[in-house]
């Protein structure tokens, strides 16, 4: 299986912390600062509390698999094909009610990915930043 190797956009400020959390071994989201709501993927407004801002949390770094598929043909602008295919899922992390990651799934070995699978974080090293992926926890 291959893994994408497409830096992600750093031309807005607002996902920085979450990619800086990523190049540090860690998974850190942003909630409402007045609630404690999550709020992901961030944006600039926060629903529930409109004249709040973002705090950037360090969360668990295991989670469970909520849905998985494998992705066969690339869809990234570059076109290349040597990272297909490879496992893609939507992952709950522990202690967080609401938002679910998209991420890779890595180091499967001969496991087949499963809906409730349990998952830890295992950071890809890509060319300029880190892949929050993860990996079975057993």
């Amino acid at each position: 299986m291959g893994i994408p190797d497409y830096p992600p956009r750093y031309d807005d400020d607002i996902v920085r912390p979450f990619w800086d959390a990523a190049m540090c071994g860690e998974l850190r989201l942003p909630a409402c600062s007045v609630c404690g709501a999550w709020q992901w993927y961030p944006h600039g407004a926060i629903a529930c509390h409109p004249e709040a801002h973002l705090d950037w949390r360090t969360v668990a770094s295991t989670g469970t698999v909520f849905t998985h598929t494998t992705v066969r043909r690339s869809l990234l602008p570059d076109g290349k094909q040597e990272a297909v295919p490879f496992l893609t899922a939507l992952v709950e992390i522990d202690g967080v009610e609401g938002p679910r990651l998209v991420t890779a799934l890595v180091n499967m070995g001969d496991r087949k990915p499963a809906i409730g699978m349990r998952v830890r974080l295992a950071p890809v090293q890509r060319s300029g930043f880190v892949l929050p992926a993860f990996e079975p926890d057993d």
